[in-house]
């Protein structure tokens, strides 16, 4: 029997805590946003009085004097604290909650396209999603959410995919944030755009 997916009790892991990719070299990664998103975070931003740090994160081409992209396909909204952690959205100071007893997110009808397709990381036609193997509920429940169940999230994630297309002959960028957690701060590459072998 399939369940469907839902936050566990009390969580906002996926809020909180941010990682290192493609690895700890980069520093941490911040939320996925496309272009077009990130005026409308800009601006809910302004609305809510919050101060939010935007981030390139994946760019294709080559500027005029190749040392970064033509054009940003990805940007990505940091977290608000030195470590990178803590969505700058997530309100962890007030005693309102989520539906599920986490953390609120103070936009969550406006929230990114990455959110919505959260906790599905990646789909190929014909397969069963690939799901975030840190979120607790992939983890807790051994039954996986199938396809049917993550239609809204599925959804999210195809509008990323088809916004985002590499062309195998462009060089592809990748945007060092040096950020993370301070004992690791030795192995980061400066901040940055590095140029991807692929």
């Amino acid at each position: 029997m399939y369940k469907q997916f839902r936050c566990v009790d009390g969580c906002s892991d996926c809020c909180i805590y941010r990682q290192y990719f493609p690895s700890i070299e980069y520093g941490k990664t911040g939320v996925l946003l496309l272009p077009h998103e990130k005026s409308k975070i800009e601006e809910s931003a302004r609305r809510n009085n919050l101060e939010i740090k935007i981030m390139p994160r994946v760019g294709i081409g080559r500027n005029s004097l190749g040392n970064g992209p033509e054009e940003i396909l990805i940007y990505q909204i940091m977290g608000r604290d030195a470590t990178g952690d803590n969505c700058p959205f997530l309100d962890t100071y007030s005693d309102l909650r989520a539906p599920n007893g986490g953390y609120r997110c103070i936009i969550y009808e406006e929230r990114p396209l990455a959110c919505r397709a959260y906790p599905v990381t990646e789909n190929t036609n014909n397969q069963d999603p690939v799901l975030d193997s840190r979120c607790q509920f992939c983890t807790a429940n051994l039954d996986k959410p199938k396809k049917g169940s993550l239609i809204r999230e599925l959804a999210a994630l195809k509008t990323i995919k088809r916004q985002v297309r590499i062309d195998r002959n462009t060089p592809v960028w990748r945007y060092a944030t040096h950020v993370g957690e301070e004992r690791d701060s030795a192995k980061f590459f400066p901040e940055g755009w590095l140029l991807q072998d692929i």
